[in-house]
């Protein structure tokens, strides 16, 4: 384990590097060589809880599939959530295939919610490099974590997650 120790030195090293390969990936100029990639973000605003109602979170983020409810009442906050495994085939097939998969998945959670027929806010966490374009208009970037489906390099997840609820 002595090799994994690092003393101050090493440690200021480190970090000199990662600010570097940050300012790098905030730097217009240098961003598309950067090794860490920043990427601005549209969202303007924080929740101040004041926020009431039912509201809808996706979270891709690897070999699991998470749809959450969450019931914000006043200082109240309730979530149920479901796990859906994503399946090696579809982690290496067609784009349209992983996103008619989210698709289902969340058509099956509001069914046992008994949700199908509200119209509810929506987040979603795509937990891969993504080029966001505006608050609802992100482009892949590159695959990581294993998956590799083709057809979404370089499209906009939302609008490909869009088409998936229409089918």
């Amino acid at each position: 384990m002595q090799e994994y120790i690092l003393d101050h030195a090493r440690s200021q090293k480190l970090t000199d590097v990662l600010l570097k390969e940050m300012e790098d990936g905030l730097s217009r100029e240098r961003n598309a060589r950067a090794i860490v990639k920043m990427f601005p973000t549209y969202v303007r605003a924080l929740p101040d809880g004041s926020e009431t109602g039912n509201f809808l979170a996706l979270d891709l983020g690897g070999t699991n599939f998470r749809v959450l409810l969450i019931k914000l009442e006043g200082s109240t906050v309730s979530m149920e959530n479901k796990i859906f495994p994503i399946a090696e085939d579809i982690m290496l097939g067609p784009g349209t295939q992983l996103f008619d998969h989210i698709a289902k998945c969340i058509a099956d959670f509001l069914e046992a919610h008994k949700l199908k027929e509200q119209k509810l806010p929506l987040g979603f966490t795509f937990s891969f490099p993504l080029k966001q374009e505006g608050l609802n208009v992100g482009r892949l970037v590159t695959w990581t974590k294993g998956f590799k489906c083709s057809g979404v390099v370089g499209n906009d997840v939302v609008k490909m997650l869009h088409e998936a609820v229409q089918r």
